[in-house]
């Protein structure tokens, strides 16, 4: 009987304890939770008060941005008297310098509107051969000016159910980030197909590539990756315009993802959701 009793003791202290302690960490964990509740709140609102101040401040520079862009093009016409060949040389530098930060300024603003939920889509079912025919015709221009082959094969049955405008955005920022990377008498073409009710496109250049430890890097806000040696003439941006495709990608519901070979060129995809057999008509 005493060793019994002595057992019964002994197991009450040792419950005892193991209560004291879960208590205690039961204590220290609700701690931990509050704290990380208070820093993640903070970290919220820190984020919208960032958001809030980038769209501010582009709503801001792009007024006077938009001035100077207009009174340079009317010195470009030269309507009030030729400007003299160094003149004319200033104004043209003046107007692609402005037109430059004009664009960073519009990517900020699209990032802003986006990481603060602003960003309204406009679900629609459209060709997808036709929006990518419109994309093409803005930057033919640009391709032509390096002689690199820009082409389109893309079947004129497929139908997206998305944002028309925000997917010739996606596009047009693939296919201009293309050009850039290029060199001379390249090529760069786009592709799709569907895929499980989806649709994958695909932005194939003959590039100079990507190294396999930046390949995913170039998703990333204010993140510039140069492979080098870098084609003469390129310009460097805020390193926004994939970071803000992918958010646009995925806001559809898709993903996108980079192939590439150094030297040899990237391929680009991404995925929107296919239009359903009642849309399409």
């Amino acid at each position: 009987m005493q060793i019994h009793d002595g057992e019964l003791a002994l197991a009450q202290s040792l419950n005892q304890e193991l209560e004291k302690r879960v208590l205690e960490r039961t204590s220290q964990l609700a701690e931990a939770n509050s704290r990380l509740t208070k820093q993640n709140e903070e970290l919220a609102r820190a984020g919208r008060r960032k958001s809030e101040f980038l769209a501010r401040m582009s709503h801001e520079f792009r007024t006077p941005l938009n001035s100077i862009i207009g009174f340079t093009d009317l010195l470009a016409e030269e309507g009030d008297g030729p400007l003299g060949e160094a003149y004319a040389y200033y104004v043209r530098h003046v107007i692609e310098g402005a037109h430059h930060l004009l664009a960073l300024v519009n990517d900020i603003l699209d990032l802003s509107r986006i990481e603060a939920g602003r960003i309204d889509l406009r679900h629609e079912a459209f060709a997808a051969a036709d929006a990518i025919s419109e994309v093409l015709s803005v930057t033919h221009p640009l391709a032509d000016c390096k002689e690199i082959e820009l082409c389109s094969e893309v079947s004129r049955t497929l139908f997206v159910y998305g944002d028309r405008t925000r997917f010739k955005q996606i596009l047009y920022n693939l296919l201009s980030n293309a050009v850039t990377f290029t060199p001379p008498g390249g090529s760069i073409q786009v592709n799709a197909e569907p895929d499980y009710g989806e649709i994958r496109f695909g932005v194939c250049d003959t590039g100079i590539g990507i190294p396999p430890e930046q390949q995913t890097a170039i998703f990333e806000e204010f993140t510039q990756v140069t492979p080098a040696p870098a084609p003469r003439g390129a310009r460097q941006g805020a390193g926004l315009g994939l970071a803000i495709t992918k958010r646009i990608v995925e806001l559809h519901g898709g993903r996108i993802w980079v192939e590439s070979i150094l030297g040899e060129g990237s391929r680009f995809f991404f995925t929107m959701p296919a239009a359903r057999a009642a849309e399409d008509r």
